[in-house]
């Protein structure tokens, strides 16, 4: 407990559910009420755990919430323990669980049966709602983003910004308080602040992205745009040339850069677009196409990386690359007609594609030699 905290036990009617509490995601700008929250929380990240053992045991003292309070009204915000909270809303009966009534008739018997252990009052940490608590933030940092226990990268991206934007903190002093050596804070917030742009200005619109995210951002994978950013041929591409991230990073003159590589990775289900990646796995190999005037014009006709890749590809090693493809499908093929009987019928059906394939066969090797004997 340090000196900007106190524990209290606070009654459940004056805890409220936080509405900007980072896991939401895209999700928490459209939830306007307790009740909405509450369900979005039971709904996306399960409470039934934290139910169970709340019924069962009641309200372990040594695990409080963590508050920030109170405000006019003399309530507080949850800011660390929202599904338990969640749980003991539901556990009462209380308004803001009324969508949940079968779970509240569940484990209240569940409740009875063991005793009707305490849960209300609920023990918690208050942290002072007048003024920028640093150690809350720390805390919170420390517990989420440096630890075993974290968010994912969205969810890390959303407290950071919030916290420089109402805590009045910079990028450095976040770091030093999570104790963040390898850049972390930056990453993320960069990411956030670019994706964010071009979100603003209606160059990528999240619910069109063929590539589904995980966690807090499910419309895509928050994690890509980042890690993207990392590689130097790509920062060159958008004029990232600041130190330190800013919003709204990509000038005037580069935002078709940032909306091409955004479209590249996530496609665009309004258009039709898929990705031009398979997976993340191809970020580095798109990194590298957009250092090359022929390949990021192959990008822009909407040609996947692998087709940019064979397209580009110099000649020596396009021929040994398909040659070997081409002789192993052949001999795959020959083998399973030694060993396999198949009908007439089978046979007449896939003798025009055999001389076709015959005929090219003849025709490359011919022009090899052609170029041999030259």
């Amino acid at each position: 407990m340090t000196a900007d905290a106190k524990r209290e036990h606070i009654p459940l009617e004056l805890l409220l559910l936080d509405e900007k509490n980072p896991r939401f995601g895209n999700h928490g700008q459209k939830l306007v009420s307790q009740t909405e929250v509450l369900d979005h929380i039971v709904s996306t990240f399960s409470v039934e755990d934290v139910l169970s053992s709340i019924a069962v045991n009641g309200f372990f003292e040594a695990e409080p919430l963590v508050c920030v309070g109170p405000n006019k009204k003399g309530e507080f915000t949850v800011a660390e323990g929202n599904r338990r909270l969640s749980a003991c809303l539901i556990l009462a009966g209380d308004e803001r669980a009324k969508n949940w009534k079968r779970k509240t008739e569940e484990y209240q018997k569940i409740h009875e049966k063991h005793g009707s252990k305490a849960f209300d009052p609920v023990p918690v940490t208050v942290f002072s709602a007048n003024n920028s608590d640093k150690t809350l933030l720390s805390y919170l940092g420390v517990r989420h983003i440096a630890s075993s226990q974290q968010w994912d990268s969205y969810a890390k991206a959303v407290w950071i910004a919030n916290v420089i934007q109402e805590g009045e903190i910079d990028v450095k002093t976040v770091a030093e308080m999570i104790g963040d050596k390898h850049q972390t804070v930056s990453r993320l917030l960069e990411g956030y602040y670019f994706i964010r742009q071009l979100e603003d200005e209606n160059q990528f619109i999240p619910s069109n992205s063929q590539r589904k995210g995980r966690g807090s951002n499910t419309t895509y994978p928050f994690s890509w745009v980042y890690t993207l950013l990392g590689y130097a041929s790509v920062r060159d591409f958008l004029g990232l040339n600041d130190s330190k991230p800013r919003e709204n990073p990509v000038e005037r003159e580069k935002i078709n850069n940032a909306s091409l590589l955004v479209s590249a990775m996530f496609g665009d289900r309004s258009k039709g677009k898929d990705s031009a990646l398979n997976d993340s796995r191809q970020l580095s190999t798109l990194a590298k196409v957009v250092s090359d005037p022929e390949k990021i014009s192959l990008l822009r006709n909407g040609k996947k990386i692998d087709e940019i890749i064979k397209a580009t590809q110099p000649i020596d090693e396009r021929l040994g690359d398909g040659l070997l493809e081409a002789q192993s499908s052949l001999r795959d093929i020959s083998s399973r007609l030694m060993e396999e009987d198949i009908s007439s019928e089978i046979a007449e059906k896939h003798k025009p594609a055999a001389s076709k394939v015959s005929k090219l066969a003849s025709s490359v090797f011919n022009k090899l030699q052609e170029i041999s004997d030259e």
